[in-house]
């Protein structure tokens, strides 16, 4: 299909690990990029980060170039060793190089090398990171004869729309919708909900699966939750709505949740019993958020 497409270049995302993913079949990339790394399909990938980190680093190729955004030191060793392996150029993404400059509910501004104030449309110290991690993959192809303009760049960084990702969908109450289904993800959720809303208890919409690290999601989001709104993500690996409040009754004494027995009802019911003040947040599972999505009439 790209080929039909006649693209010039291609972004091809892994679907799950790197090194037997159907995605590896391809030749010696311009650019292999490697984002951060969380503890997800740990049954299939490894319970750590480094065996997650290895399979990752399946992708790098003999003489190719890589790009690394994560900062974890275990990861980056592994990373390290494959490239020297397989004689492959690394870049790491140093968040170090971000000169921030002021953050709020509508975009970030920070400064990256010969860029004195880049406008970043998506919010979170971690997508500073993704950003870091796109500049010097830009960076990465220009070395390598691609011709793309300054402006391209901080256009794309400026505009770029990322749906279910902290997004921020309505106002009065605030509505966020986010996929995040693993501990990092929940972590990087709480820390941008601190950093936004200071001192705000939210309102959570949530829905997990059942193979998901129930522990590490919950340890992350509860200490900000005022109520829960639970539902059972259209997945046949999902933790029912009933289940997902026992469980937490019984491993966290919370009980302020409540089961719904579809995503519109309990949509229904918080945005009913939200103040103006209030926060809601939608997340827990991607099956979650994009019927979420759809009943907000959001494509």
């Amino acid at each position: 299909r790209f080929q039909a497409a006649q693209c010039d270049i291609v972004v091809l995302e892994v679907g799950l690990g790197g090194r037997l993913d159907a995605t590896n079949v391809i030749d010696v990339p311009e650019a292999a990029v490697i984002t951060r790394i969380g503890l997800d399909h740990t049954e299939i990938l490894g319970d750590t980060v480094e065996a997650i980190a290895a399979e990752k680093a399946g992708i790098v190729k003999p003489g190719g170039a890589v790009v690394l955004g994560d900062q974890d030191p275990r990861v980056r060793g592994v990373v390290e060793q494959v490239c020297r392996d397989q004689g492959a150029a690394l870049t790491e993404a140093n968040l170090g190089e971000v000169r921030f400059h002021s953050s709020s509910l509508e975009c970030q501004h920070f400064g990256w090398r010969q860029y004195p104030d880049i406008q970043l449309a998506l919010l979170g110290e971690y997508q500073l990171q993704n950003a870091c991690t796109v500049l010097n993959t830009v960076e990465t192809l220009r070395s390598r004869g691609w011709q793309i303009p300054d402006e391209a760049v901080l256009a794309g960084l400026r505009e770029v729309v990322w749906p279910g990702r902290f997004e921020r969908v309505r106002r009065d109450p605030w509505l966020i919708i986010d996929g995040g289904h693993n501990p990092q993800c929940a972590q990087a959720i709480a820390a941008s909900l601190r950093e936004y809303f200071p001192g705000k208890k939210i309102l959570f919409l949530m829905g997990v699966l059942a193979d998901k690290d129930f522990e590490g999601i919950y340890d992350a989001l509860l200490p900000l939750a005022e109520r829960i709104y639970a539902v059972t993500p259209d997945s046949p690996r999902a933790l029912t709505a009933d289940k997902l409040c026992e469980r937490l009754a019984d491993e966290y004494h919370f009980t302020a949740a409540k089961p719904y027995g579809s995503v519109a009802d309990a949509l229904k019911a918080v945005l009913a019993e939200a103040g103006e003040k209030d926060v809601i947040c939608v997340c827990g599972s991607l099956y979650m958020i994009g019927e979420a999505r759809r009943e907000l009439g959001l494509r």
